[in-house]
């Protein structure tokens, strides 16, 4: 059962729409009564959303006219590094090249990160991603196929967070990050244009949903001139 407020979820939905450009700078929002309808709440539950865009610096209130959408991100030193995915944490930069797309049975280690048996099976997606056309971002991906279902090519060029909302219709809840750096493998030196002296960020993630399941195991290569970490700890 999903015990998540209602004003969170209003609140998830209006900021993961404007971080992935849906709503764009300076657009004004629907108006509280609309979006209560939209939402089925009270308007006190979405005034409640709101306050925490405002307060986190998505949206500005402008008196008598309403919300916009701020230029949230100007002036910050570094990305967030969200469990929501590389195409929410760059936003219409995004473009990727899949390498590898299968179902397999997962490796003892793997099997043990997502807590499941080595007879289950998994994705197993490799993935390049040009960041402005720069290759930036070697993914390699697992997740059981009993937990994300159905999950198609066109997903993973795109992104596969995107599906898991949308489609899915399950909440990401937490993740555990793992960051070191580390050389290149040959792949990793072809794609992203390497030699052997450089170096890579490597994030390990193991994600769950809000319900416990763990739903993803990946590592993350990142070229360091794009890969700038900053947390942010949310106590719901």
């Amino acid at each position: 059962m999903n015990s998540k407020p209602k004003y969170i979820k209003i609140y998830e939905d209006i900021r993961d729409k404007i971080m992935s450009g849906e709503y764009k700078i300076n657009q004004k929002l629907a108006d509280g009564n609309t979006l209560a309808k939209q939402f089925q709440v009270s308007a006190m539950t979405v005034k409640r959303a709101l306050d925490e865009l405002v307060s986190e610096g998505f949206i500005v209130r402008r008196q008598g006219d309403g919300s916009y959408v701020k230029n949230w991100n100007k002036g910050q030193s570094s990305n967030f590094y969200s469990i929501n995915g590389t195409y929410i944490r760059f936003p219409n930069q995004v473009t990727s090249k899949v390498l590898k797309f299968d179902i397999e049975y997962p490796t003892k280690e793997v099997a043990e990160k997502l807590s499941i048996q080595e007879s289950d099976f998994i994705y197993v997606i490799n993935r390049l991603r040009l960041i402005n056309d720069i290759p930036s971002i070697i993914e390699y991906t697992y997740m059981p196929i009993t937990v994300i279902s159905n999950l198609r090519i066109q997903d993973v060029e795109s992104s596969i967070y995107r599906y898991i909302k949308e489609v899915l219709q399950l909440n990401v809840q937490s993740s555990f990050l793992n960051i070191i750096g580390c050389r290149p493998t040959e792949l990793e030196k072809k794609h992203l244009q390497l030699s052997d002296t450089d170096f890579l960020m490597q994030v390990e993630q193991i994600a769950n949903l809000d319900d416990g399941r763990i739903f993803e195991y990946s590592i993350a290569r990142h070229i360091p001139e794009e890969f700038e970490f900053k947390t942010l700890l949310f106590n719901n």
